[in-house]
């Protein structure tokens, strides 16, 4: 694991309450790392905090998305980030090395996009790799942050099949699902789900849900499955 400084390049709000930063090494060496990844960001204040990395290790910039969370000791911070400003990362870490060609699905829910579009990104224009399918769940269409990118590496890549998911409303023009990722809507995508490796990745809550109907319900063997998860 490496720890170094990094510069804030750019700094956007991509969604309600849930801010992007684009960091550069400060010393021009960046930290190498795989889709799936996080690091450990430090803010000015000494405050650590994990977050998952949403560039692809081909990207010039160390992306990040992070959601606002009300009396987070680090995302509390964040409305005083500016361009130029110094966070120390370190890393990479987690239980998920990415096998860039492998099937799988990955199932997101809310700001648990952000490992998802590593992958993505990384595997985008790869038509040799095999197939994956993107489920990605949020309340509402504004809440689905990328979804403008997802749709067009979708509209680019035969080998992935995303299917978008609102659980608190049903817009006009709304092409895509509604309602929770379940069993049926898994199912009508996947068909054969023991045999598919899974990576979920959303609130803790949503996780362990999805535990109890990979594993327990459905069969799929325990070590096809990587499960990430956290508080809200």
């Amino acid at each position: 694991m490496e720890s170094k400084t990094y510069l804030i390049q750019a700094k956007a709000e991509i969604a309600p309450e849930i801010i992007k930063l684009d960091l550069v090494p400060e010393d021009g060496n960046p930290i190498q790392y795989t889709p799936g990844q996080f690091m450990l960001l430090t803010a000015p204040n000494g405050t650590k905090r994990a977050y998952s990395i949403a560039s692809a290790p081909s990207m010039e910039n160390l992306e990040f998305a992070i959601k606002i969370v009300e009396g987070g000791e680090f995302t509390s911070q964040m409305p005083a980030f500016k361009v130029g400003d110094k966070l120390n990362v370190e890393g990479p870490l987690g239980p998920f090395i990415y096998n860039t060609c492998g099937q799988y699905v990955l199932i997101a829910g809310g700001i648990g996009i952000t490992p998802m579009i590593s992958i993505l990104r990384d595997r985008d224009g790869k038509h040799e790799c095999e197939t994956v399918t993107l489920f990605y769940s949020a309340r509402t269409k504004e809440d689905l942050a990328y979804l403008s990118e997802l749709e067009e590496i979708d509209s680019k890549n035969d080998n992935l099949t995303s299917v978008f998911t609102l659980t608190r409303e049903n817009p006009e023009n709304w092409n895509y699902e509604t309602g929770h990722v379940d069993e049926a809507m898994l199912k009508k995508y996947v068909p054969n789900l023991q045999e598919s490796r899974f990576f979920v990745c959303g609130p803790a809550k949503m996780v362990d849900s999805f535990k109890e109907l990979l594993v327990e319900k459905l069969g799929v063997p325990e070590e096809n499955c990587t499960f990430e998860g956290w508080n809200v």
